[in-house]
């Protein structure tokens, strides 16, 4: 399977990579959630302190910490930002104007007795966390270790597919560190450890991993993590003929009154009458209502992934679908 052929079938509703990262609106959703847990992974949840900065301000983040009296190591700086670094220069040869790409980098400064360790323990972390949001965890690897300098290694996460390996991650190594970036003066020798991730490359390495491939029994959709997934549930309205126009108005509104009520938890919705609108979404959970719904409470929830239905009671909503895309 080619990458033209997956971006094709998929619609430019995600992606398209003739004009650079042109992320379509559930591309740009995609991205933003991949980012979202970035940042709670790298910057919220590590056991030192990380902070965010920009590329012109680490000295001055610096100097503002030592000024506070912030510089126990581990200490962390966090940069997000477009860069224009090279990646994956084969597939840079078919679509050369991936010359741009939004990245998330953290640059941890630790004592040298913790270095190596925290290294290996960088390496292990970042590669689990990647394999969590894939439908095929084997693809992601590291690469050999390259010696860059005499005091620095480095080494990549890739993701590899019939077409070939992106590159969506590096680590990198570095020893006995007297200024970062050869410009900012460190108290005493220090190791650097530093981790870059390409949330542009990243997304579309987990849109590949998750394409199913279209067959003749089954048209293709993709199967995201939930976590990943554009929009997390899908409200379908069926319209019958038969069914009388006060009836269809209730069960609309008290849809509304569902949909509204996820989207005050911060879950992400779409509504709307038809099925294959709501498939082409490529939404996790849809939820439907029958006539005895509007009386006892209870919809069922259908699970696209494993086509399985299960009733839930409106009370459990909200705490059901996050105990699901979460």
């Amino acid at each position: 399977m080619t990458i033209d052929k997956i971006l094709k079938n998929l619609g430019n509703t995600f992606l398209n990579l003739d004009r650079g990262f042109a992320f379509g609106p559930q591309g740009k959703l995609l991205r933003r959630s991949l980012e979202d847990l970035w940042f709670q992974s790298n910057i919220i949840k590590p056991f030192y302190n990380v902070f965010l900065t920009s590329t012109d301000k680490v000295s001055e983040t610096l100097e503002n910490l030592k000024t506070l009296g912030i510089e126990e190591k581990p200490l962390g700086i966090a940069i997000i930002e477009e860069s224009k670094n090279s990646w994956n220069t084969e597939i840079l040869n078919a679509y050369p104007k991936l010359n741009s790409h939004r990245t998330g980098k953290v640059t941890i400064i630790t004592n040298a007795n913790e270095g190596k360790e925290l290294y290996h323990k960088t390496q292990r972390e970042r590669k689990i966390w990647w394999r969590k949001l894939s439908r095929e965890p084997s693809r992601f690897k590291f690469t050999d270790s390259k010696k860059i300098s005499k005091n620095k290694n480095t080494t990549e996460i890739t993701v590899n597919f019939e077409f070939g390996s992106i590159v969506i991650e590096t680590i990198t190594h570095q020893q006995d560190i007297k200024k970062l970036n050869n410009q900012i003066e460190l108290n005493s020798n220090v190791h650097i450890i530093e981790h870059k991730t390409s949330l542009d490359w990243g997304s579309f390495a987990l849109l590949c991993d998750a394409y199913d491939p279209e067959s003749p029994e089954k048209p293709s959709q993709l199967k995201l993590n939930p976590k990943l997934s554009p929009y997390k549930v899908g409200f379908h309205l069926p319209f019958t003929c038969e069914e009388s126009s006060d009836m269809s108005e209730k069960k609309r509104r008290f849809m509304l009154y569902l949909n509204n009520l996820l989207r005050s938890k911060g879950i992400e919705t779409i509504f709307t009458t038809s099925l294959k609108g709501i498939k082409s979404f490529q939404v996790p959970l849809i939820i439907t209502v029958n006539d005895t719904s509007l009386q006892n409470g209870i919809i069922q929830v259908w699970n696209q992934l494993t086509t399985l239905a299960e009733s839930v009671h409106i009370t459990e909503l909200p705490k059901y679908i996050l105990s699901r895309c979460n």
